[in-house]
């Protein structure tokens, strides 16, 4: 951090932030190029501290706002399960290629992409690009989301 040119309170905890010149001038240029104000972010343990900086390196706003804490996680994996119609109201099989129709007959309505790319030793994105065809052609009717434990 070069000099420090702005020091600003926080308008929770009354804590004292301090701004170097080189924070300043890049927040101020990234204004220039952007939509005339820069954020900058500062943890204050349960509270993270906004401020808002104009083109010319003014401070034009200070907010604080809580830190959301859970117990449960904010990132969940989740999977894909291919749900294929009746076999009656399938197109005709005999349309597929041989990749596309052995990804079709592991789609029974439980098994997972990334379990069907597993049994198959396909490349789970080539998988997803499958099933995505055969939802499109009208073999597969429903695409369920699942969260993986």
């Amino acid at each position: 951090m070069g000099a420090v040119v702005k020091i600003v309170k926080c308008p929770k905890c009354k804590t004292e932030i301090l701004i170097g010149q080189d924070e300043l001038e890049l927040a101020a240029s990234k204004a220039k190029r952007g939509a005339g104000l820069y954020s900058l972010a500062f943890d204050h343990e349960d509270h993270v501290v906004i401020i808002y900086i104009d083109e010319t390196g003014n401070i034009r706003e200070v907010e604080a706002f809580p830190l959301l804490r859970s117990e449960v996680p904010l990132f969940v994996k989740i999977d894909i399960v291919p749900i294929p119609k009746p076999r009656e109201k399938m197109p005709s099989l005999k349309r597929l290629s041989r990749e596309e129709l052995a990804v079709l007959c592991h789609c029974d309505g439980s098994t997972s992409l990334r379990e069907i790319s597993e049994a198959l030793g396909i490349p789970y994105g080539r998988v997803k690009a499958i099933v995505e065809t055969l939802y499109g052609a009208g073999y597969i009717s429903k695409l369920k989301e699942v969260v993986l434990e």
